[in-house]
């Protein structure tokens, strides 16, 4: 029914041997506790560099045995497709083999399936619900840490779902990644360039981001887990604290949230709830991966900027072995390999790969408007989720067609000259250009949803010529007004 961690590794052994093209197999720095090996697969096509990175990981809670498998059940079904050149469907939710072409040949898609292999043995053989890797705790008959407690980030403080005695399942360990396990993903980090991090546990039904140990606010930038005592053993101090975060960065965790949370109810009707880790667990929960990896551009501004997501897969069913490797996982492994692959698609930005990929052009010019301006405000922030909501359906789309992709790039050389200059201006025969682009993508949109972003993106295009590039962005940044209809006296 479920993988042994061997059966797990032999996939990708088997992919890595047979479409070396595709995927690497890489045994990772730190083996387990107990000494076993960790293995994580890299998957990407084509010769595209400096692509972004994203990082799956699984099995993190040894008795979460469903999610591994999920894992490598998608390793397998993007290498089919794309060599294959078909779709992925996934009950009433369908990839297009384009689109997967797309992902593979955009991104850097690293997955760890198994990053507690000590636990899974142990739970296939001993204790059905251990939750732990293996470590033996000096001094205490109590075996195992909580890896998803181990991460440095507002280390050992202490809340319901946190705790400092080794005899509890959440146990934080001796120290900050103590454990080989969580030492592994910060190896993945440091070594290449993760932008999307995703840790695939159970159960609940829920989408979950940052943050985890106290709740967001995007008003006060002081207010940082860095001035936050840590490795306590006791509760948060000050308990009010509220931790900042980019309202951009918020606006982004919750928009992609939502589609995934779409993506998952096509596929069976499952309703998942997208929300912050804290508000599912009281007084929140300290070191755990997806806040860990997020925080760490903020603890060392050094570092690369990682948006941190998890996945509690499947519903709570009145049992709890049941719950966490019921009798017929493939109904929710179905959901979790929508939810991973809508992850994936919204994680490429289609700024990057036009420009860097294939122009071979810096995009600082457009990433600094995008970023410093239009981000600044609610408005900005509101276009910037309309834009990438419209770039993830139609890219596939422009990049199948030899004369639209030429057009895309045309427009985009001719963007990325304007903005370097605030007082360039958008002539009409920009406008027209533009405006003959977005009247294709609307004909051949298969969305109701993505015409009428379509509609929108037409309209702002439509109030820009003969204005300055600093009108039109000053403009973008404002909130647009409604037309209020007089009634007919």
């Amino acid at each position: 029914m479920y993988r042994t961690v061997a059966q797990l590794d032999a996939v990708m052994k088997f992919l890595a041997d047979f479409f070396p093209q595709l995927c690497t197999r890489v045994e990772l720095p730190n083996r387990s506790i107990q000494g076993r090996p960790i293995y994580a697969l890299r998957m990407h096509a084509g010769s595209n560099s400096n692509r972004r990175g994203v990082l799956i990981v699984g099995g993190m809670h040894a008795r979460e045995m469903m999610n591994p498998d999920a894992i490598v059940d998608l390793q397998l079904d993007l290498v089919t497709s794309y060599l294959n050149e078909t779709h992925i469907k996934i009950g009433g939710r369908v990839w297009e083999a384009l689109d997967i072409k797309v992902m593979l040949e955009m991104l850097d898609i690293w997955m760890l399936p198994c990053a507690n292999p000590d636990g899974r043995e142990y739970v296939m053989n001993v204790d059905t619900l251990w939750r732990k890797n293996r470590r033996d705790n000096p001094g205490t008959p109590f075996d195992g840490v909580d890896n998803n407690r181990n991460c440095d980030i507002v280390w050992g403080v202490t809340t319901s779902a946190t705790s400092c005695s080794p005899s509890q399942d959440s146990y934080v360990g001796s120290g900050p990644l103590s454990e080989p396990e969580t030492c592994n993903i910060k190896h993945l980090c440091d070594t290449n360039r993760i932008d999307v991090f995703l840790d695939v546990h159970s159960f609940t039904e829920l989408v979950l981001f940052p943050w985890g140990h106290a709740r967001t606010q995007t008003t006060d930038p002081t207010k940082r887990f860095t001035n936050l005592a840590t490795g306590t053993c006791a509760p948060l101090n000050p308990s009010s604290h509220q931790e900042y975060m980019l309202p951009r960065d918020q606006l982004r965790f919750q928009s992609v949230a939502r589609q995934i949370v779409a993506d998952i109810r096509a596929v069976r009707g499952r309703n998942y709830t997208a929300e912050p880790i804290f508000q599912v667990y009281p007084g929140g929960a300290t070191g755990t991966a997806s806040d860990y990896v997020y925080s760490r551009h903020i603890a060392n501004p050094a570092l690369h900027k990682t948006y941190g997501f998890a996945f509690e897969t499947g519903p709570m069913d009145g049992d709890l072995a049941n719950s966490f490797h019921p009798a017929n996982p493939d109904p929710i492994k179905r959901d979790t390999k929508a939810g991973i692959i809508s992850l994936m698609q919204q994680s490429i930005c289609a700024i990057e790969f036009i420009g860097e990929a294939l122009l071979g052009t810096p995009v600082q010019a457009l990433r600094n408007v995008r970023d410093q301006r239009l981000a600044t405000t609610g408005a900005g922030r509101q276009l910037i989720a309309l834009f990438k909501r419209v770039q993830i359906p139609l890219l596939g789309v422009i990049l199948a067609d030899e004369s639209l992709t030429k057009d895309a790039l045309n427009l985009f050389e001719r963007a990325h000259k304007l903005v370097e200059n605030d007082e360039s201006i958008v002539n009409e025969r920009d406008v027209k250009r533009g405006l003959a682009l977005v009247d294709t993508l609307v004909d051949r949109a298969t969305s109701a949803s993505v015409r009428r972003d379509l509609g929108t993106v037409r309209k702002r295009i439509e109030t820009t010529v003969g204005k300055s590039v600093h009108t039109i962005l000053e403009n973008l940044r404002k909130p647009q007004r409604r037309k209020v209809r007089k009634r007919p006296k």
